[in-house]
């Protein structure tokens, strides 16, 4: 083993203890890679190449959809569809075992499919559903659970910043993730909810339905109007961002800045948009921006040097080197992906693995969209794994004080379980991820 290779041991132990420690995973990656790439190469040469990746990374045509798409997410935020919508869901389905569960799950959904970060939606709808379903009686362990898993669909659904940052860097077509990941993220969502509906059927301790006096407040007609006026409107933009895409009208870049335009519309027919708001979504959206785009910056240093000593072809030849078949080099690759997952924000993750993972695939002859997913899909269950879990954490920040950590990883552990079922039939099943794509090619 090389002084170059050894050098980039060193940067992988450097970067997950920093990390552990808790230093900032953007300034920690970037730092090493300025630092081994000073030591290796001088100071002319590290800062020139610093230099060369902050204008690639800042120039980067399709990092420009980050910031559109977290605009978009942003402003339906403020506009606080999600409240008026869970108030149509609840009223409609509450009278059911689970309803309230249920439209917290339907809610999920949605907004994943409007924010595309799984940390907001979590947040976002833990404040609106947590404290009802608790008032209603609902068992903090399925409160709690139902929140943090329907907040990770934000990580799969489209238009989700994660497949936004895979595409570039492992050379695969964003329209084409959006694409592949809409079967994927419904049919988990799908069976979320037939787990809900089957758990508080057989046990109406966990999820009771409401009371006829409560159903009665508001007519049938009522109802009506607010899931109108509350779900049409999202739903629409959803649907015109999404199918631009299908259909090869929009690229993501586009079809972000118009779901950031369709938004705003949305938030004057709420009667939300005004300087305060339009200034304040503008604020939020470019700290979050700021943020991924910090980390995408750090990681690019970090691998370039890493690249640059060896570290990638090691690890590529160690993975190889295994007398192994490829289904178990699979589970290797995933695994390691999962236990990064309860250390590393998944950003990190991505751009530091997924260069060294890709030209295995290549090498082995997987499909690159079915990776893809396979990967979003194991790093989605590691958000909600222990005993390292962001939504678990974002969850524990915002819940009430009878609400302990314990309470939301027993919760979380039923869906956990479903994760991997959906992720065992995308293995089996490659076309749950492929049909969209060829069927979106041929209409195009």
């Amino acid at each position: 083993m090389s002084v170059n290779e050894i050098y980039a041991i060193i940067m992988v132990v450097a970067l997950l203890g920093g990390v552990i420690i808790g230093f900032p995973v953007a300034f920690v990656m970037a730092g090493l890679g300025l630092f081994f790439g000073t030591l290796v190469g001088g100071i002319d040469l590290a800062s020139y190449q610093a230099t060369l990746n902050t204008y690639g990374v800042m120039s980067g045509w399709s990092l420009l959809a980050i910031p559109l798409f977290v605009y978009m997410g942003v402003v339906l935020e403020k506009a606080q569809i999600a409240d008026k919508l869970y108030l149509g869901l609840y009223l409609l389905l509450g009278p059911l075992r689970g309803g309230l569960a249920i439209a917290t799950m339907l809610i999920a959904t949605l907004f994943a499919a409007c924010t595309g970060i799984a940390g907001a939606s979590v947040i976002a709808i833990g404040l609106i559903a947590l404290p009802s379903m608790l008032t209603y009686g609902y068992d903090r362990r399925m409160a709690s659970g139902v929140i943090c898993a329907g907040g990770g669909l934000g990580v799969i659904i489209p238009p989700s910043i994660m497949l936004i940052l895979y595409g570039p860097v492992a050379g695969v077509s964003i329209s084409m993730l959006f694409i592949a990941a809409i079967l994927p993220g419904l049919l988990m969502a799908s069976f979320y909810i037939l787990y809900i509906g089957g758990r508080c059927f057989l046990n109406p301790k966990f999820g009771p339905a409401i009371t006829p006096e409560e159903a009665a407040k508001y007519s049938r007609k009522d109802v009506f109007k607010i899931l109108l006026f509350s779900g049409v409107p999202p739903i629409g933009i959803i649907i015109c961002v999404l199918g631009s895409i299908f259909f090869g009208l929009a690229a993501p870049t586009e079809a972000a800045a118009l779901g950031g335009l369709g938004a705003l519309f949305i938030a004057a027919i709420y009667g939300k948009l005004n300087i305060r708001m339009f200034l304040d979504s503008g604020y939020s959206a470019l700290k979050i921006s700021t943020f991924i785009m910090w980390l995408v910056l750090g990681a690019k240093f970090f691998m370039t040097t890493f690249n640059k000593l060896g570290g990638g072809n090691l690890i590529y030849d160690l993975l190889m080197s295994l007398n192994t078949g490829p289904t178990v080099l699979l589970l290797i690759m995933l695994l390691i992906i999962f236990i990064l997952g309860m250390f590393m924000d998944w950003i990190g993750i991505l751009l530091v693995v997924i260069p060294i993972f890709i030209p295995i695939v290549k090498t082995m002859g997987w499909d690159q969209i079915w990776f893809a997913m396979m990967f979003c899909i194991t790093l989605q269950i590691s958000y909600i794994t222990p005993p390292f879990a962001y939504s678990i954490f974002y969850l524990k920040g915002i819940a009430p004080p009878e609400v302990s950590l314990v309470d939301i990883y027993r919760g979380c552990v039923p869906f956990i379980v479903i994760q991997f079922f959906v992720l065992i039939i995308l293995f089996f099943w490659p076309d749950l991820a492929l049909y969209l794509p060829q069927a979106s090619m041929v209409a195009q």
